[in-house]
């Protein structure tokens, strides 16, 4: 199974990540975390995992001593 790369900007900086699909579940990794959720009905799978990718950045943004 391949990772498909995404990147996103947020606050003016660019974060990367990769994504995969397995069945109906779309996994994003980046390097300080991962999340999955299922591919709903007509959604493209990029548009999921650039919003899996934003939620891991602001967790990982909030988290107290984040060097992001």
């Amino acid at each position: 199974m391949s990772g498909h790369a995404i990147h996103i900007k947020v606050d003016g900086r660019t974060y990367s990540g990769t994504y995969t699909v397995d069945r109906k579940m779309l996994t994003v990794t980046t390097t300080y975390g991962r999340k999955v959720a299922e591919i709903a009905p007509r959604v493209a799978h990029e548009t999921l995992a650039h919003q899996l990718l934003q939620e891991l950045v602001q967790q990982e943004k909030s988290r107290k001593g984040s060097t992001l």
